[in-house]
């Protein structure tokens, strides 16, 4: 368990580039809940593997909450048993479930949550017939791969097979790298995509689609803070909204 201010404190005194505040939101807890400490990543970057590595070896929450499925939840668990520091598979998620002795939980789509929330975004925008093809293309496809990888972590588990279900996004820096390499590495990364999505339109079915999830991981984040301190780890692109969604989950139940 930890608090805002050990928070703060911690961090402030870790002195590593890849613990920049950029990447790290902390959500004090009050009467009704307990503290969140979002932590931002690059998925399968090794800045963003060691960030969270960093950070569960400072903190221990009673809720350690990721960005995936809960269906997925089984299969990165067996990554995180790798003899290996950090997994070999995974990246920053299996680590993470490696670092901590934590409860897990997937918080990402499918989830029931997930589902209403999109149920009605759908009914209050009322999306025209393609984009709403494209939506449900969309969630089928999601829906499907999250299937794939629980029937991937059965067959793990009773046999020596395993099935490539995702291919890890391969960045020009390592492990090896120092601390100062690979956060300067991940920033420049961060900085081009950025100017990208600045210079071009998300797809409609995207936004919508990204709204409910991001909706639905605060929906589950508040659920679990509200037993106990809660780290999760979430992709860079989600931090902002998930942070701005808990703020005002905070500020309506003051």
């Amino acid at each position: 368990m930890f608090d805002y201010v050990h928070v703060a404190g911690q961090l402030a005194a870790a002195d590593d580039p890849r613990l920049d505040e950029r990447y790290l939101r902390c959500l004090a807890g009050g009467e009704r809940d307990h503290t969140v400490l979002l932590v931002g990543v690059v998925h399968d970057h090794p800045a963003s593997v060691a960030r969270v590595v960093r950070v569960l070896d400072l903190f221990e929450p009673a809720t350690l909450a990721l960005e995936l499925p809960p269906l997925a939840m089984p299969l990165f668990r067996q990554y995180a048993a790798d003899g290996q520091q950090p997994p070999r598979l995974g990246g920053e998620m299996s680590a993470a479930i490696q670092a901590s002795d934590s409860r897990s939980i997937g918080v990402d789509a499918p989830t029931l949550s997930y589902l209403t929330r999109l149920g009605r975004q759908l009914a209050r925008e009322r999306p025209s017939p393609g984009l709403l093809a494209r939506v449900g293309r969309d969630l089928t496809s999601a829906m499907a791969h999250a299937v794939t990888i629980r029937l991937a972590s059965v067959v793990a588990a009773y046999t020596p097979l395993r099935l490539r279900v995702y291919d890890p996004i391969v960045h020009d820096c390592s492990l090896v790298d120092g601390a100062h390499v690979q956060a300067a590495h991940e920033r420049a990364y961060l900085d081009r995509r950025d100017a990208l999505f600045r210079a071009i339109r998300a797809p409609e079915s995207t936004r919508i689609i990204d709204e409910a999830r991001e909706a639905s991981m605060s929906d589950l984040l508040h659920r679990a803070r509200a037993e106990g301190s809660v780290v999760a780890i979430v992709g860079m692109e989600h931090l902002d909204a998930i942070e701005t969604a808990l703020q005002r989950r905070t500020a309506t139940a003051d």
